[in-house]
């Protein structure tokens, strides 16, 4: 029996049960020496059995016309080793259950589904149609040659196109049960998103097909959504925000076209297949995923990944030789505390350069940029040290090394190297300088240094840049200011606070209504000073044991709500039945052995005093 290009499995089995007009019963027991079997659209079951008529191996038929490689990828080694075996020796019911597609959000498929245009082309190719296993891959909704809709029924009748159970099995039809033509019912695609989905699981089942599906790829789920800003540095992922922005690119009507449930809530699929792996998830799932972050499966690439791509990366000191050359061979990554974006920072093994910049890359030119230099390095400071002997001016000094004049004056003091710009001419104009600023000290009428900044700015400016001690000194002092603080008679306010504490614990234990449980939160929020008793309860010392004498615990509440429900029975003239009680006083569950033993002894009491009233 010939087994065409891309035959599901369950087709090869149709057509030889069609070719050879034997029953369902006959077809089974022949083919499989069993009573009752029913062949598994995607994962099929005893493939040794029927190696007898068909002309391939085992490993063959399981790699060809099985969806066995699609799930093999995202599962664990040890599934794939058991669902392997059963697959090939059977039996059978218990392999989507090990593979995880039992529990999964998707929606199992049950109805082949073919193409129109597909139909057509295996009739004049082959003599006649057989079921696509690309076709039926999970979310692939459309034929990705001809871009039309697949079909599961006839668009006309509503008549379901295949069977697949214990007691049938159906062939790829062109006419429906009704005699409808099946090629002419053609329906162009109407849904980008969609489509593209179904070219993603189509490139997923082709990338596992050659081995291509990245072993790490929820680390390469971090990488990216670190890119997107959707997590920091250390991997905490946004949740809500990659929710919220999934949904808007995948719509509700999308997601349940595809079977897929919406991601809501704090639990959804979307943020467990994110966190840390502990079991498998469904293909469509990854595609999904995938289409989200990306686009698509071929856009994943190492290099897109990291945020500052793949090294080795260029120095960027300008006065070397190497400048914009790759000599740096690692990047430390950590997050920026203000933006919380990634910062990389880069180190020149071979003249020390270091710098830093905010990313992800989004250019080529990007990499040729930083944001803060972190260090010169000893080849800068060498010829900075060298330049500064030989003398000359800043801005001469600073034109050789390639930066402003201000690093080179910032790196003298830090050197604490003497000034090269002190000349007598300078020494002058200082003292002229600090005479004619004591002056307006001694002139100003308010004692204050902005003051004096105010009046003599010229001065102020020029000497807090190149006499800063000096200026610091002779500078008025500005006042201590003095903090009133308003005292608080907490004697007094203990006392107050007490008494109405107590009337409001009076007022609320003989309240006729409903029975509110004594908390410090309630007592509070009675007396309008909540927070006070919250915050301030210890310098409270008779309010600290008022409360402590008078709240109530959980056990003690639900026993004045049982006393409250047998005064309200009784007042009723009903029977204190003991469900009535517990219905009454609004209790679920008792909080102790003491609360359900109190309730009895209530009823009994109750009981004899009905007794007596009786016989009286």
């Amino acid at each position: 029996m010939r087994i065409y290009p891309d035959e599901i499995l369950v087709s090869i089995i149709a057509r030889y049960k069609f070719q050879n007009h034997t029953s369902m019963k006959q077809m089974v027991r022949k083919v499989y020496d069993l009573k009752h079997k029913k062949t598994s659209l995607d994962l099929p079951t005893n493939i040794r059995s029927i190696l007898d008529v068909l002309p391939s191996t085992d490993e063959e038929i399981l790699l060809n016309n099985t969806l066995f490689p699609l799930y093999k990828s995202f599962l664990s080694s040890s599934q794939v080793i058991a669902i392997r075996d059963q697959m090939l020796n059977g039996p059978g019911g218990a392999v989507h259950s090990k593979a995880g597609l039992l529990a999964s959000v998707v929606k199992l498929n049950d109805s082949l589904r073919l193409c129109p245009s597909c139909l057509v082309e295996d009739f004049h190719n082959h003599g006649e149609a057989y079921w696509h296993r690309e076709h039926q891959l999970p979310g692939h909704l459309y034929c990705r040659i001809h871009k039309c809709r697949l079909l599961t029924q006839c668009w006309i009748c509503n008549e379901s196109l295949s069977s697949n159970c214990s007691k049938e099995i159906s062939i790829c039809p062109t006419f429906c049960k009704y005699g409808h033509d099946l090629t002419s019912q053609i329906i162009a695609c109407n849904n980008e998103m969609t489509l593209k989905v179904t070219e993603g699981i189509t490139d997923l089942f082709n990338a596992a097909l050659g081995d291509r599906i990245p072993i790490d790829l929820r680390d390469k789920y971090l990488l990216r959504l670190t890119q997107m800003n959707l997590c920091t540095v250390k991997g905490r992922i946004k949740q809500q925000e990659v929710c919220s922005k999934f949904i808007s690119l995948f719509s509700k009507d999308v997601l349940k076209d595809l079977g897929v449930r919406v991601p809501t809530g704090p639990n959804n699929w979307l943020a467990t297949i994110l966190r840390k792996p502990r079991h498998s998830f469904h293909p469509l799932l990854h595609v999904l995923v995938i289409e989200f972050l990306w686009g698509g499966i071929s856009a994943i690439s190492h290099n897109h990944l990291l945020p500052f791509g793949i090294g080795p990366w260029p120095c960027l000191n300008k006065i070397a030789d190497h400048y914009k050359k790759d000599t740096i061979k690692t990047v430390m990554i950590t997050r920026c505390s203000k933006t919380k974006k990634v910062v990389g920072s880069f180190k020149c093994d071979v003249c020390g350069f270091q710098y830093s910049r905010r990313g992800p890359n989004h250019s080529a030119e990007d990499t040729y940029s930083y944001g803060r230099i972190k260090d010169f390095g000893h080849y800068w400071k060498e010829k900075a040290d060298e330049l500064l002997k030989k003398g000359g001016s800043i801005r001469s000094i600073s034109r050789v090394l390639k930066v402003d004049s201000a690093t080179v004056n910032l790196y003298i003091k830090k050197k604490q190297l003497p000034t090269i710009t002190e000349t007598p001419m300078s020494i002058n104009s200082r003292d002229f300088r600090r005479k004619r600023l004591i002056q307006t000290i001694n002139n100003m009428p308010s004692n204050s240094s902005s003051t004096v900044r105010q009046m003599n700015a010229k001065d102020y400016m020029w000497l807090y840049r190149n006499d800063k001690q000096w200026l610091q000194t002779v500078l008025p002092k500005s006042p201590r200011r003095v903090k009133v603080r308003s005292r608080v008679n907490w004697n007094q306010r203990d006392k107050n606070t007490a008494n109405a504490i107590n009337e409001a614990i009076v007022q609320l234990r003989l309240s006729k209504d409903k029975p509110e449980r004594l908390t410090l939160a309630r007592i509070g929020n009675f007396i309008g000073k909540r927070a006070l008793l919250e915050r301030h309860l210890n310098r409270l010392p008779i309010c600290q044991g008022l409360l402590k004498m008078n709240l109530e615990t959980e056990e003690q509440y639900q026993i004045r709500r049982i006393d409250w429900a047998f005064e309200r029975v009784r007042q009723q003239g009903k029977r204190p039945a003991r469900w009535r009680i517990i219905r009454e006083a609004g209790i679920r569950i008792f909080k102790s052995e003491c609360v359900e033993k109190y309730l009895v002894h209530k009823i009994n009491e109750a009981c004899y005093l009905l007794r007596d009233a009786y016989t009286a």
